[in-house]
């Protein structure tokens, strides 16, 4: 064993390593999360350093700040090599374990306001974040809300309108869809190395990903959780859930606990009676009734109004009429008929589209698929315009 320098003091893990950018670019960045709600002079820990490096050591036989002394490390196998490359690059993170906590602002309030315009049948939900905001602007504590639980149809913009407070929160927002998802442990806490294809939890990457502490994780259609019958998927989500546990959730394939706590569990479902009562009882449920009326053309402009954005703004708004007609679609189904019929008004060197534009663009999208009931309003409910 070579000599060691013993005057060599262990660093202070609580620190963070620079982030190589200038102290004008850190400002910057200081002020836009000022801006947006995050403060960053308030933060907390979503990992711990000094529990990353341990795992690092156990695979090495020596920690990584002595590998100026011991050599390269080791060669490690194919499950091991790949863990240590990803703890690696955790340990090197330049913004070190912290993250901001959100706290509220008078602009989150003003943001969030602006949502209910934007998914009228979502008031209740919005109106809870809301009081979670103004309650943290009076206190000084971080932004704090429950689980929550969207229950509705298919298609009635559950999806949209996550998306949309996290975007008014100025959080990140991470989606996962329990109803493609075939191993609830990958998609929360990984698997133990010794594991076939074993890799890091979604939501564990989710965390290290984030810019903030309090990420807005979203899973969607909680009641459709496929997996195998031998595992228990939602005593899996219970421990993201409950806040005890949360606060050190174990990634199994790293070997190294992470704190969600903070984060903001948004879970939809179509059908509650899916979902186990210890699930049931650790969340907030809104029951979303279809939206009916102007709401339906509300929710048509404001997607309609994303897809103009996507497009560039070359493209122009369609009038009333046109949205009443693009209302009779849910809200999934505006969004690809809109797209198709822009496309159908391009062709024809216009930068705005028509009904007969509409009429062949749901031609296109329903050719190989026609359900019985496209959208909230069927044949007998509803006037729509016919020019």
């Amino acid at each position: 064993m070579p000599d060691i320098d013993t005057s060599l003091g262990k660093p202070d893990r609580r620190s963070k390593p620079k982030s190589g950018l200038s102290e004008s670019e850190t400002a910057g960045v200081d002020k836009n999360a000022e801006a947006s709600g995050v403060s960053s002079d308030k933060m907390v820990a979503v990992y711990d350093r000094d529990e990353v490096e341990r795992q690092i050591t156990l695979a090495w036989g020596f920690e990584p700040r002595l590998e100026e002394f011991y050599g390269p490390p080791p060669a490690l196998g194919p499950d091991e090599g790949p863990r240590v490359e990803k703890l690696l690059a955790i340990l090197n993170d330049p913004r070190g374990p912290d993250r901001s906590l959100l706290f509220g602002t008078p602009r989150l309030q003003n943001t969030l306001s602006q949502v209910h315009a934007q998914c009228p049948a979502f008031t209740e939900v919005v109106a809870l974040y809301e009081r979670a905001v103004a309650l943290s602007a009076m206190t000084g504590a971080p932004v704090s809300v429950p689980p929550v639980l969207l229950l509705g149809e298919p298609g009635i913009g559950k999806t949209h309108a996550s998306k949309a407070i996290a975007k008014a929160l100025g959080v990140d927002i991470h989606a996962f869809s329990c109803a493609t998802s075939s191993d609830a442990q990958a998609l929360l806490v990984g698997h133990p190395p010794s594991w076939r294809g074993a890799r890091t939890g979604i939501l564990t990457e989710a965390m290290i990903a984030s810019v903030s502490a309090q990420p807005a994780v979203l899973f969607d259609e909680v009641d459709k959780f496929m997996t195998h019958h031998t595992e228990q998927p939602y005593a899996v989500l219970l421990s993201a859930l409950e806040p005890e546990n949360a606060c050190a959730m174990r990634d199994e394939y790293l070997q190294v606990s992470f704190n969600v706590a903070n984060a903001l569990f948004i879970l939809t479902a179509n059908d509650a009676g899916q979902i186990p009562d210890f699930i049931m009882d650790r969340v907030l449920a809104f029951h979303i009734a279809p939206p009916s009326g102007d709401a339906l053309v509300v929710i048509a402009r404001n997607i309609v109004g994303d897809v103009v954005d996507t497009l560039r703004g070359g493209v122009a708004l369609p009038d009333e009429a046109i949205l009443w007609r693009l209302a009779r679609t849910n809200p999934r189904g505006i969004k690809k008929v809109a797209k198709l019929a822009y496309g159908f008004a391009a062709a024809a060197g216009r930068g705005r589209m028509t009904l007969a534009d509409i009429e062949a663009a749901e031609a296109v999208a329903t050719s190989h698929f026609k359900p019985d009931r496209i959208g909230f309003l069927t044949s007998g409910r509803g006037r729509w315009p016919t020019s």
